[in-house]
């Protein structure tokens, strides 16, 4: 099995917080916990033994034998800050309520830069290249990354006119660490070690939900493949000889009895209700307006209730939506330049449930959190939407962590359980 490395920006394609966690749940889930049967006694091992294999389609489960199709050539530099751009940088400058730059918006014919501004540490975080005609960013680059202040850590291109991701390159310390991708068919991506070899690359099926890791070599021949499916399930494991498939071992999965109690069916945590992105014209309430005159933010007020619409730079769409009752926030709705929506609900103050929806408006995960906004239990989806494939749970009262796994059927396919008590001693020097 090919361990993958947690990717610290991969938030930007989603959302900002908690992915991390959401990353480590995802792949917590491989082949050796599908073969574990936790908690299973003697007859229903066998009775689990004996239910029927996972079919699985060989005809889909090919690897390649070279990989220069998927060697990405074309690679994008990070944008280098000298460090004193919010002073010297021309354009329209935004400030707040409280008087600090959110923004600086440097115009041009065809198309205009916005930097976003860190108002706390005074810094400019993103820098986002728009059309002026259509609104639809054409590259973000993020900064703020400890590492490299002042080079952008994390580079974003889009298809021209639209707001459909083409690539997404990730640097660290000016160093290339992965590019991606994004086609209809397959999405690519490509790592690197920290001497700037390619390291492997992932090829994502997108209709199949397959994905196959290629380990090459110093010579760009593969050394090692594993197909996986939307689950992480190894089916394919393929060892290679100078480029040359030498061994391929198959792997088929048998259903887990669910003893747990634990099903699609009956899992509490259900996403938010989706929200649509307004339109900016039926927006009617107190309206704030910019120094250049584009909209900033217009707010609704229902009695004890409070809407707030926070517009983006140029005017064109809403990026966010806050939800107060009696002045205190209940919610936040983000609207991403990818397509993305993420809503956020809290209780007396405090975030409780974070709702992910993708860009076809089907949910993708739902987080929920504990009184001191922990993740305590997480629903994953499969592609479509409708289907849960993991679930995960802390603090569960008779399994402690428990970690499980669902194909399309419902059926239980792997669990990971860690009832665990921590005790940490601390001594004075």
């Amino acid at each position: 099995m090919i361990s993958k490395v947690g990717l610290e920006n991969i938030h930007h394609v989603g959302f900002q917080g908690n992915t991390n966690i959401l990353d480590k749940f995802r792949e917590t889930l491989k082949t050796e916990s599908a073969n574990n049967n936790v908690n299973l006694s003697g007859n229903e091992a066998l009775a689990n033994y004996n239910k029927p294999i996972i079919k699985n389609d060989s005809n889909t489960l090919k690897p390649a034998e070279n990989i220069e199709s998927f060697i990405i050539k074309d690679f994008t530099e990070p944008i280098k800050l000298k460090g004193d751009e919010i002073n010297t940088l021309g354009g329209e400058r935004i400030f707040n309520d409280e008087g600090k730059l959110e923004a600086i918006i440097v115009k041009g014919d065809k198309t205009s830069k916005e930097y976003i501004v860190d108002t706390d540490a005074n810094k400019i975080t993103e820098i986002i290249e728009r059309d002026n005609e259509t609104g639809f960013a054409n590259r973000i680059d993020y900064f703020g990354i400890k590492y490299n202040e002042n080079s952008s850590g994390t580079v974003q291109e889009f298809i021209p006119h639209t707001n459909k991701l083409k690539k997404e390159s990730n640097f660290n310390e000016e160093k290339l660490n992965f590019v991606k991708i994004f086609n209809d068919d397959k999405n690519i991506e490509n790592y690197f070690e920290s001497d700037g070899k390619l390291s492997w690359i992932n090829v994502k099926d997108n209709k199949t939900g397959l994905t196959t890791h290629y380990v090459v070599n110093d010579a760009k021949q593969i050394k090692y493949a594993d197909i996986e499916d939307e689950n992480y399930n190894s089916l394919k494991e393929i060892s290679y000889d100078k480029g040359k498939i030498r061994e391929v071992i198959e792997n088929k999965y048998k259903p887990i009895k669910n003893i747990y109690g634990i099903t699609p069916d009956n899992i509490p945590l259900k996403p938010a209700v989706f929200v649509e992105a307004p339109e900016i014209s039926k927006l009617n309430g107190e309206k704030k307006f910019n120094s250049d005159g584009t909209l900033k933010h217009v707010t609704t007020t229902d009695g004890n209730k409070k809407t707030e619409y926070i517009i983006s730079y140029d005017g064109k769409r809403v990026k966010e939506i806050k939800e107060f009752n009696n002045e205190q926030k209940t919610k936040e709705i983000y609207f991403n330049e990818a397509g993305n929506t993420n809503i956020k609900e809290y209780k007396d103050g405090k975030i409780y449930k974070t709702t992910f929806y993708t860009k076809s408006k089907q949910p993708d995960c739902v987080m929920e959190y504990t009184p001191d906004e922990k993740v305590s239990k997480i629903v994953d989806y499969y592609k479509d939407g409708t289907s849960i494939r993991k679930y995960m749970e802390e603090g569960n009262p008779q399994y402690g962590y428990i970690n499980m796994c669902f194909d399309k059927d419902k059926q239980l396919t792997a669990v990971v359980i860690k009832n665990t008590e921590t005790t940490t001693t601390k001594y004075d020097d």
